[in-house]
């Protein structure tokens, strides 16, 4: 018969085999998760649908932003559906696509802090102000970001100073001052190189040099933040291999995808 004292030690190795097997389940979900978002990203932007985003939201993969007619909000659905069809009900990815984020002009969907939609009983005008103000987002979103992908914006390895782009962040400056009425988030962006609390405090830097240079060439104060989201948001996995920097690839050209800055609209006055 087996003494129950001897065999503490087989309970033991196999209680943490099972805790490194769930553990790896779940960082393997995650990882999922992420490149099939980052896929869907960067199919709407291939396709042109700039105004749309890809974000997790519980279960599901959600799909929103402002277009200008439903037509458009549809396309840019069907685009992402097309692009990860294959990996749409895997255990612990996404369950669904999720595309009611999307709103257009007489949608029900309107995003805070542009006027609320206006019931059956709201005047014409109402509704046409409503309407105009969606359009205007969707115009001066879909300018900036034009003009932020006219050309390439550099930094100083590894620090914020600006090394190329200021012709980029003219353009920008002129369409934020034509857009007053907008507030704008310059959002800094890493690769997953280095560690990952250094990132963040580089993300910031850099998005607040940006800043700093569209205050210069006019652009109000008040009209601008700079966030920094660090490595938190790649748009590919630039560690396809899993080992990065351990298999001597500190430039791996993915990296160069998510080393980027963006801007959005986050509010109108």
């Amino acid at each position: 018969m087996l003494n129950p004292k001897n065999c503490w030690p087989v309970f033991v190795l196999g209680a943490l085999l099972l805790a490194i097997l769930i553990w790896v389940g779940h960082k393997r979900m995650v990882v999922l998760q992420e490149e099939t978002r980052s896929l869907a990203q960067e199919s709407l932007d291939k396709a042109g649908f700039t105004f749309a985003r890809a974000e997790k939201a519980d279960a599901s993969l959600m799909i929103s932003g402002f277009s200008v007619d439903k037509a458009t909000a549809e396309a840019a659905c069907s685009t992402v559906a097309d692009a990860v069809r294959d990996r749409i009900g895997i255990p612990g990815v996404y369950a669904a696509i999720d595309c009611r984020g999307i709103s257009y002009p007489g949608s029900a969907v309107v995003r805070s802090p542009l006027p609320a939609k206006p019931d059956a009983q709201g005047s014409k005008s109402d509704k046409a102000a409503v309407t105009a103000a969606q359009q205007a987002e969707v115009t001066c979103q879909s300018r900036l970001t034009e003009a932020g992908k006219s050309g390439t914006i550099r930094f100083e390895k590894g620090s914020s100073p600006l090394l190329a782009g200021q012709d980029v962040l003219d353009r920008v400056a002129e369409v934020a001052k034509e857009c007053s009425r907008f507030k704008i988030e310059i959002g800094g962006h890493t690769d997953t190189g280095g560690a990952f609390d250094l990132n963040q405090r580089l993300s910031e830097r850099r998005a607040n040099t940006v800043r700093d240079f569209l205050i210069s060439k006019g652009v109000a104060p008040e009209q601008v933040t700079a966030k920094g989201y660090g490595e938190s948001q790649p748009l590919v996995n630039d560690f396809p291999d899993g080992n990065g920097d351990v298999l001597g690839q500190p430039d791996n050209p993915l990296r160069e995808q998510n080393r980027r800055i963006e801007f959005k609209i986050t509010e109108s006055d």
